[in-house]
């Protein structure tokens, strides 16, 4: 590959990223009198979330899965099997180097989500995204440490919380993977690691990203919630997820004394056993969240989970803390299964957020998505290809140029 050539595209991706950045301040000034206003700081009351006038909200929407955290099932990010977003940024790095690398990620990021994406949603009535990162979005891959701290950590994700405010739509932010990984899963953005529990400089360096996280969006009411652990499945115990949130809700609140804090009980059983009563814990303004899959059940099994997920939260009133389903999804079954489950969580007053805005799992209809493939745009061989075509081929996975809205679920 040319040098020259090659650092003129990188010139030009990050002017593209400046404009971007210009964009967002321009966004937060022209909402300024109107989205933000409609937004005001959430905390909770007993078991519901509230506004600053102490009016219920019940937060509503979508994840935006495949996003800032490429998971190669759902997300166009490899046609060469790399597994995860860590491989992916390894691979780009050593080609390219890591400046090159950090603008065709942005690209990619770009062209996944664009300020269009906000307006479908808000336009099928949802009120929040909930937005899965990992700490190779605040940390360079190669070098973690607190001296390391990504000058960029913010860019795209400011990005995403001005596009929101400009639409009245609140944002979640979750932590789907923790320096060292919580679980061996790829979707923390690096697979077979799950080092989190047993290595101090892990939990240390989680604990200082959580709070310049915490540092940087306090005060700011577009966010809903700080969701501090996704899915910690393999844990050695019980306790060790428990001392985990514990210490890393202590992190957030010694900086940010206002913001929701959302802990998961998805590990062990699954439900709402597996976290303490919050008294107990001396957590406030907390939110529990848990998640809701049946694989492989049959129609009436997966319509129960709801069902099962509203009579866990009843059965748990005594915590006296809001319930929020924060991924779920109903599968291959139709729009009167998903309603129903909408109804559910509706009537039960938990909010929810079902996985996932748009994926690349099946064309549509396909469960995975609102947004699903119309046509299979290429997918980049990260190894093989040129930086050009790597970013050429990210950018025909715009909403607006490979998907439909999938209308089989039943939203509007």
């Amino acid at each position: 590959m040319n040098r020259i050539t090659a650092a003129h595209r990188t010139s030009r991706l990050l002017v593209r990223m400046a404009l971007r950045l210009a964009a967002c301040l321009l966004v937060i000034l022209a909402c300024s009198h109107s989205a933000l206003a409609q937004l005001s700081m959430l905390h909770t009351s007993g078991r519901s979330i509230v506004n600053a006038n102490g009016n219920i909200v019940q937060l509503k929407g979508v994840n935006l899965g495949g996003f800032m955290v490429m998971e190669p099932w759902m997300c166009p990010a490899d046609s060469g099997g790399l597994p995860d977003t860590y491989s992916i940024i390894s691979e780009l790095d050593s080609r390219f180097g890591v400046a090159e690398e950090q603008a065709l990620i942005r690209g990619y990021q770009q062209a996944w989500i664009t300020s269009a994406d906000f307006a479908n949603i808000k336009a099928a009535g949802f009120n929040a995204v909930r937005v899965p990162v990992w700490w190779g979005n605040f940390y360079p891959i190669a070098n973690v440490s607190n001296a390391s701290w990504r000058a960029d950590a913010f860019t795209e994700l400011d990005w995403v919380v001005s596009q929101a405010a400009a639409q009245g739509i609140y944002v979640i932010i979750d932590m789907h993977g923790v320096v060292g990984g919580q679980s061996t899963s790829d979707d923390t953005g690096q697979q077979n690691q799950n080092q989190y529990w047993t290595n101090g400089n892990d939990q240390g360096n989680t604990a200082f990203m959580w709070w310049q996280i915490a540092n940087h969006y306090k005060g700011n009411p577009t966010i809903a919630g700080y969701d501090l652990i996704n899915e910690p499945m393999n844990a050695p115990s019980n306790s060790a997820v428990i001392s985990a949130n514990a210490g890393l809700y202590n992190s957030v609140r010694s900086i940010d004394p206002s913001h929701i804090i959302i802990i998961e009980g998805t590990w062990g059983n699954w439900d709402w056993s597996m976290l303490p009563n919050p008294s107990t814990e001396g957590w406030t303004n907390v939110v529990y969240e848990m998640h809701e899959y049946q694989w492989n059940a049959s129609q009436s099994v997966v319509a129960q989970g709801s069902v099962n997920q509203v009579n866990d939260f009843n059965n748990h009133s005594s915590y006296n803390v809001p319930g929020y389903i924060g991924e779920w999804n109903d599968f291959q079954y139709s729009s009167s299964v998903w309603q129903g489950s909408v109804s559910d969580y509706n009537n039960g007053g938990e909010s929810w957020t079902f996985w996932a805005y748009k994926a690349t799992s099946g064309l549509n209809p396909n469960g995975w998505g609102l947004y699903n493939p119309t046509h299979w745009a290429t997918t980049p061989n990260v190894s093989t290809d040129s930086a050009a075509t790597i970013l050429a081929d990210w950018q025909q996975w715009t909403t607006a140029n490979s998907f439909a809205f999938n209308s089989s679920l039943g939203f509007n």
